[in-house]
């Protein structure tokens, strides 16, 4: 007999992983950030550790929406158990959710670009390639969510 909370596990994992991958990303970065203010570490050093940050977000982003999928893939036959309504509220809300999350970074980018307008520019773009990949990753689930949406709607309406 299948649960059917699974989906809503595979969900809890998808967004688990993203608050690790975040609050991980803080740790890391707030000790560089640090001796990069007081003078302990160059510019250079800044921009060639947040490259190998970038690059270490970009491959943890693909790690955890590649598992996400397989759990969602594993539960997707034992959907039928959750209510279409219920599922249905859950999927908008994640939706609305992950929209207000992409209006933010778009918000956040364009302040901080504007901020740092002086500054030298690797850091920038290391920054600015960070929020655009959290961006078109939300922007990405999004579009499966809504696909998911159509299709529970399509699968309700026959």
């Amino acid at each position: 007999m299948s649960k059917p909370t699974d989906y809503f596990e595979a969900e809890r994992y998808f967004r688990g992983g993203f608050l690790l991958l975040v609050f991980g990303g803080v740790l890391v970065l707030l000790p560089v950030a640090l001796a990069f203010g007081n003078g302990f570490r160059s510019p250079r050093a800044l921009a060639a550790v947040l490259i190998v940050y970038a690059t270490g977000v970009a491959v943890a982003v693909v790690v955890i929406l590649r598992n996400a999928r397989a759990r969602t893939n594993i539960s997707a036959g034992r959907l039928a158990g959750i209510p279409v309504d219920a599922r249905q509220r859950k999927l908008r809300r994640s939706i609305r959710t992950l929209q207000l999350g992409v209006v933010f970074f778009g918000l956040v980018l364009v302040y901080a670009l504007w901020d740092t307008r002086n500054d030298p520019w690797p850091p920038r773009l290391v920054g600015a390639s960070v929020n655009l990949l959290f961006q078109a990753s939300m922007i990405w689930s999004i579009r499966i969510l809504q696909k998911q949406l159509k299709r529970g709607d399509a699968d309700h309406r026959q």
